[in-house]
């Protein structure tokens, strides 16, 4: 099943149980029920996977609205170092670079087992 198919059925998940609350009790288990949903909704929409950590990072930059010197300066490097990795990486990229770029746009990789 595709992502977006199991973000859209849980924000319809989340919105029965919020139709569930009863809202004279602050401690109905839908409430928590509701928000647990929306929490998982909200990071599944952050998550990106992809085959190639080059168009990855270049993903994050564009989501983020980040420059390559912005990124530079974020990592305490130039901008040409950013711009090296990003190019020397269309074939490949290595993983401490993928790591230390994304670590920078302030995400973290995540290994899932298909």
């Amino acid at each position: 099943m595709p992502i977006e198919e199991i973000i859209s059925q849980l924000e319809s998940l989340a919105e029965h149980c919020d139709s569930m609350i009863d809202k004279d009790d602050p401690e109905s288990v839908w409430r928590v029920d509701t928000e647990a949903l929306r929490e998982a909704v909200k990071k599944l929409k952050g998550e990106l996977s992809g085959e190639n950590a080059t168009a990855t990072i270049r993903q994050i930059m564009e989501r983020e609205d980040v420059s390559q010197k912005e990124l530079a300066e974020k990592m305490g490097c130039v901008r040409q170092n950013v711009s090296q990795m990003l190019n020397r990486g269309t074939v490949s990229m290595r993983y401490d670079s993928f790591y230390r770029m994304a670590k920078a746009l302030g995400y973290k990789i995540i290994l899932r087992k298909n």
